[in-house]
């Protein structure tokens, strides 16, 4: 007999997603950020990351996640056709740090995380002059991909040591220099608008291609969190 259910390991009140990607950051949803474990029998299913009741979606062993600072997180969901999803995190100041080292350990755990070794506090970064440098993370996630680090099973990917620590260690160079580099690109903006002018009809759609996206995986987690309550099978599709 199926004793499936679904268990909210942590709830932290208050905190923003932002879809973002090379030059653009466009909020998705803000609401209380839960971790909920599914399982049957003590047996753990799925864990599913929920912002208040509009967006979910899988966290799983190879997802990337890099704390950037005490307040800012960046999910990455790696597809299996087309460029990873990122979302950006930011959990609001007033949020408790005794949950937020909850959520760290969780993820040291459940997930690819990388840490800087020096955390900046603050709430100082800002997605969108942030987005930029997502190009080039996502192809160190690519090339950690291709190069076998890790394997492909069934359309998933499975990740290895190696994979992890290319993915932490390269991702968290990228990630940790934007950072800290911040206020070096505010003099570039302007040119850097100036330019993206000529490109605005393809960011566009590249941008509601991937909202899109961040849509289907919602839905699918929905349908997938059901399905197993309910006992009738996973939901399955592409995005």
């Amino acid at each position: 007999m199926s004793m499936v259910k679904h268990e909210t390991l942590l709830r932290i009140p208050g905190c923003v997603v932002d879809l973002v990607e090379e030059g653009e950051a466009i909020e998705l949803a803000r609401g209380d950020f839960s971790l909920v474990l599914i399982s049957d029998q003590n047996v753990s299913l799925a864990t599913i990351v929920k912002i208040g009741k509009d967006l979910q979606w899988p966290l799983t062993k190879d997802e990337p996640v890099v704390k950037i600072d005490t307040f800012h997180y960046l999910f990455t969901l790696p597809i299996k056709e087309g460029d990873p999803l990122n979302y950006g995190v930011t959990f609001y100041n007033r949020c408790d740090q005794n949950l937020l080292g909850s959520l760290d350990s969780f993820l040291k755990e459940h997930s690819c995380f990388s840490c800087p070794s020096k955390l900046k506090g603050g709430h100082e970064l800002d997605w969108k002059e942030f987005a930029p440098n997502i190009e080039a993370y996502n192809g160190v996630l690519a090339r950690a991909i291709a190069g076998g680090t890790g394997q492909i099973v069934r359309g998933i990917f499975i990740c290895s040591n190696a994979y992890t620590h290319q993915v932490q260690k390269r991702g968290e160079l990228i990630l940790g220099r934007a950072a800290e580099e911040k206020n070096k690109y505010n003099g570039k903006l302007t040119i850097t608008q100036s330019k993206n002018n000529n490109n605005n009809a393809a960011k566009t759609n590249s941008i509601n291609q991937s909202m899109k996206r961040a849509r289907n995986v919602s839905n699918m987690t929905e349908k997938m969190s059901k399905a197993m309550l309910n006992g009738v099978g996973i939901a399955t599709g592409s995005v």
